[in-house]
């Protein structure tokens, strides 16, 4: 099996039409290549001379570890989607989504030249997403909590705790900024709403935040932030994806 799998953008747009997947997931964006009938098959011939030259594709088929790579980045029991600016001022963009079912898992990352897939251990999903970010050291100070308590109405700024000192770290420009979106699948049921993980490197260093809304009130935590402590937090996002809790 190969370690990694490079498709083109008209690759995953054929393969994904042929094998009738939704491969535009979020946060993948993919062009549909050609509309008519003459260029789709055009596209086609390009496509498999491509995937047949590299080793991916043999007599007209992808092979088996193409298909089960994009089968599983479309249908899983979980999934992390990252998505980003990896550089706000360049425009770089982080666009990946790390999911899994069973024993098996896949990250696939998306960029100008095309769609990277790996396979992986189910358990190294947070792991991996949070190595998809660039190193920063985790920002200055403590947890701040901002508190909106909304049983009797949409409260005023006044009245949120803490918000000044979240605006105080949450206000300044940000160099890198993105969040994860994790998803997971209630068996017989409708995927299980987890709350974002968000992220932005500042001055400060690298923060986190995460909202929660219970009894009537709206929490967000900021927390300083690096690798290893952002794979934690999803790692427990993912635990409560797995669990079907919302």
């Amino acid at each position: 099996m190969v370690e990694t799998i490079t498709l083109s953008i008209p690759a995953v747009d054929l393969l994904g039409e042929q094998l009738n997947l939704t491969v535009r997931q979020y946060p993948f964006e993919l062009p549909r290549v050609g509309e008519a009938a003459e260029d789709r098959n055009r596209l086609a011939a390009q496509v498999w001379q491509e995937l047949e030259s590299t080793g991916l594709a043999r007599n007209g088929r992808p092979e088996p570890e193409v298909e089960d790579a994009l089968y599983l980045l479309c249908s899983s029991e979980v999934s992390i989607a990252a998505a980003g600016l990896l550089d706000v001022r360049a425009g770089q963009r982080l666009a990946a989504r790390v999911v899994a079912t069973g024993e098996v898992g896949v990250v696939g990352v998306l960029d100008g030249r095309g769609l990277r897939m790996s396979f992986l251990a189910p358990d190294a999903l947070p792991r991996v997403c949070a190595e998809l970010l660039p190193d920063a050291p985790p920002g200055s100070g403590g947890e701040v909590r901002a508190v909106a308590d909304r049983s009797h109405g949409h409260p005023t700024d006044a009245d949120i705790d803490g918000l000044a000192e979240l605006r105080s770290i949450t206000s300044g420009q940000k160099y890198r900024l993105g969040h994860f979106v994790v998803g997971g699948a209630r068996r017989g049921g409708p995927r299980g709403r987890i709350p974002n993980l968000i992220w932005f490197d500042n001055d400060r260093g690298r923060y986190a935040l995460q909202g929660e809304r219970a009894d009537g009130q709206d929490v967000v935590t900021c927390r300083p932030a690096d690798k290893p402590r952002i794979a934690g937090q999803l790692a427990a996002l993912l635990d409560r994806a797995r669990r079907g809790l919302g």
